[in-house]
């Protein structure tokens, strides 16, 4: 009997499913998994896998590695170091190819069919191996327990860091929160010194590849330590904001901060304290301890304080990777005198500690920061000297605003040469004080610019990631209840899993992305919602990239409002500016002038932006979301993004003709700019409660700046409100 039309047949139904977006018809199956308990970083991976593999309706056994030899027949899971001689040799013998040359954080895939299907995750240490199982937990949540698994992956960029500008107690804050309290450090306290939100943390960022978290705060020890010679300097119990308060004695705290840097060693993470200075929040006063700018620096009793803080912090953290410094935010600018008082304090206290411990790997950070490399070398020797010390440095690398120029070129050649003539390595500090609400996602942006980091391979040691102007714990301001009270490295999943997938391995595919994006968001186009996302992210960067030499800080530009510390910026300071350092744009004086040369006028910068945001309009309203879902605020915020950047479009085009004196024309550029800025404040206002700003003027509502922006229109001879129209892709025209 012929059974080819049978098999025919199969193959077609087969195709079919896979035409319309079926996952395969797989049978629910038996896996064990075989790994060792005991290896924190192994079990966290192991137990995503096992999730993976039930929500597959596979049924899992656990077993410890020690019984892998004697266990037979049957599918498996194998999760080791590849420096496990009896696994490698098991290995062997089912087929599987070696691995060898291992480095740190890398690891290998290898897949073996005999006796039966079986992946081996061979990790070049604990921390490798966790994410090789946690990529293997991935390929199943994405196909099942299927495929050919053979690859190897190593970290393209050693350490990939977040930064925490978290306080500790209202009378113990992070940076210039002890001036001004903005709403994120008002409701971070109670994260803070909350275990669970420490483990969701660290759990989560585990999964997106970050290995390194810097806590920033102005004087910690006082809620850290405790010294004999100063005994009541330490903070009892904690107290917060509006009525928050939490009883733990100095004690309970410390156990606390041990259990914190327990949990980062456990998923990979090292740990590193920073701090600005000179503040002696908790101290001062006491034992002749101060921190006035002209006396702190050559105070006898404030140097001897700091360094006890200095050694006992290390004393009592045997988990804490290092410490870094910052020079200048309080002191005196006598730069001998205040680089002095930092190799004198934290410097001293940790050769000290060094010497002491010469087992005990540490790091310390010194930020450029109003520093001066001869004295800091003079000052610092010591410390240098100690080998079991490594002495980084670090430099803010995009300024405040890290979504501007993708290639910055703020650090200068003899920065660097001092680095390289030294034998030192540098961090970079990427500040992220543009998107403290929108959910940015552009993976092109993000390869190009962790491609564009100097130094990588000779004296880039990594990157630490975060804002100043903003305390990321749990989301407080989302009038959505879906993303209210969750964490906000899980409510901007996206912009996080980009930028620590890609600096692990720039070479990760947009399939990856696609794939989660499809598991979240089931039942819409994922090639659509991509598109979409990588659109609207687009255009905010290269709008502030235009004006990024001139409000470079934080305090100068806040890109979601428009707005400086002095309030709503206008087309005059627009045209004014200039591009940030490394830019190739044109200026918008340049542009006015027609001086722009091969250089991408600011007219054409207009129309780049304002086409990507059209169209990212265009396919995301052409997509079906529900309210108050997880997809229908990430709409929204893409909505968002997409008109704020069409209104800047029109402020870049207002501003040039302004600069050239094209009053008329500048005149309909900000009319239309209005229409669209009405649009961007009325979705957010739905969406978000103002804010209270760390660094900048505050945002009661989102509507705050409405007749500034009209007022721009109206000033130019324009009359009354600007008449729209919208069209159905989403987009404004003016009435005549």
């Amino acid at each position: 009997m012929n059974n080819a039309p049978f098999t025919r047949i199969a193959m077609t139904a087969g195709m079919l499913f896979a035409l319309l977006g079926f996952p395969a018809l797989l049978v629910a199956e038996t896996v064990g998994l075989y790994f060792d308990p005991a290896t924190p970083q192994i079990a966290f991976a192991a137990g995503d896998i096992k999730a993976a593999l039930e929500k597959r309706q596979h049924t899992v056994q656990t077993h410890s590695l020690a019984t892998l030899a004697q266990a037979g027949a049957g599918k498996k899971i194998v999760l080791t170091v590849a420096a496990d001689k009896t696994v490698a040799s098991l290995l062997s013998a089912q087929g599987g190819k070696p691995a060898a040359g291992l480095g740190e954080q890398a690891y290998a895939l290898r897949t073996t069919t005999k006796p039966d299907l079986s992946y081996w995750v061979l990790g070049g240490d604990a921390v490798g191996a966790m994410y090789g199982a946690l990529q293997v937990a991935e390929n199943i949540k994405f196909n099942g327990f299927t495929g050919d698994h053979n690859n190897e992956e190593a970290p393209a960029i050693l350490k990939r860091g977040i930064k925490l500008n978290l306080p500790f107690d209202l009378k113990s804050g992070t940076y210039e929160s002890l001036n001004k309290v903005g709403d994120s450090t008002r409701n971070s306290i109670a994260q803070v010194w909350d275990l669970d939100f420490w483990k969701a943390w660290f759990d989560e960022m585990a999964r997106n590849r970050y290995n390194v978290v810097s806590l920033w705060s102005n004087h910690p020890f006082t809620s850290m330590i405790k010294l004999a010679d100063y005994p009541d300097v330490a903070i009892q119990n904690v107290t917060g904001y509006d009525g928050y308060s939490k009883t733990m004695s100095i004690d309970e705290k410390i156990e606390f901060w041990r259990q914190v840097m327990a949990c980062a060693h456990a998923r990979g993470f090292e740990f590193y304290i920073i701090n600005w200075n000179i503040f002696t929040d908790g101290a001062t006063g006491k034992y002749g301890i101060t921190d006035e700018r002209d006396k702190a620096a050559t105070s006898q009793a404030t140097i001897d304080y700091m360094r006890k803080c200095m050694t006992t912090l290390l004393e009592t953290y045997p988990d804490l990777d290092g410490f870094g410094v910052t020079q200048g935010e309080h002191m005196s600018k006598n730069t001998a005198d205040d680089s002095s008082f930092l190799a004198k304090t934290y410097g001293l206290g940790m050769a000290e500690y060094a010497q002491r411990h010469p087992e005990r790997k540490l790091r310390f950070i010194h930020r450029w920061h109003m520093a001066d490399f001869s004295e800091m070398k003079k000052n610092f020797a010591e410390l240098m000297q100690q080998p079991n010390v490594s002495f980084d440095m670090s430099y803010k690398y995009s300024k405040a605003h890290m979504y501007a120029t993708a290639a910055p070129g703020w650090m200068t050649d003899r920065e660097i040469k001092a680095i390289k003539e030294n034998g030192l390595k540098s961090w970079q500090t990427v500040r992220n004080d543009s998107y403290y609400f929108h959910q940015w996602g552009d993976p092109d942006f993000a390869r190009a610019y962790l491609a564009g980091f100097p130094g990588q391979g000779d004296w880039f040691r990594g990157f630490l990631m975060g804002a100043d102007g903003f305390a990321p714990t749990r989301t407080f301001f989302s009038k959505n209840s879906v993303s209210q009270g969750m964490l906000e490295v899980q409510r901007r999943w996206y912009m996080f899993m980009l930028w620590g997938r890609l600096a692990y391995n720039p070479a990760t595919p947009d399939a990856v992305f696609k794939n989660t994006m499809a598991l979240k968001f089931p039942g819409v186009s994922t090639e659509r919602l991509f598109e979409a996302w990588s659109k609207a992210s687009r255009g905010l960067p290269k709008a502030t990239e235009l004006i990024h030499g001139t409000m470079k800080l934080d305090w100068q530009w806040w890109p979601e409002a428009c707005q400086s510390h002095k309030g709503f910026i206008t087309a005059e300071q627009f045209a004014e500016a200039v591009p940030g350092a490394g830019s190739t744009l044109c200026s918008i004086a340049q542009s006015a002038a027609k001086n722009c040369g091969n250089g991408k006028s600011s007219f054409q910068l207009a129309d780049e932006i304002e086409a990507d945001a059209r169209s990212a309009l265009a396919l995301i309203n052409s997509t079906s979301t529900t309210p108050n879902t997880e997809l229908g605020v990430s709409a929204d915020s893409l909505r968002t993004m997409s008109y704020l950047t069409i209104y800047y479009a029109y402020k870049i085009r207002g501003a040039t003709h302004l600069k050239a004196g094209e009053k008329e024309l500048a005149r309909d550029a900000l009319g239309q700019a209005y229409c669209w800025w009405m649009k961007y404040s009325t979705l957010m206002g739905a969406m978000y409660t103002g804010m209270k700003m760390q660094r900048g003027t505050d945002i009661p509502d989102w509507h705050v700046h409405d007749q500034s922006v009209l007022k721009e229109y109206t000033d130019l001879g324009g009359v009354g409100i600007p008449a729209g129209e919208e069209t159905t892709a989403g987009q404004i025209r003016l009435l005549p």
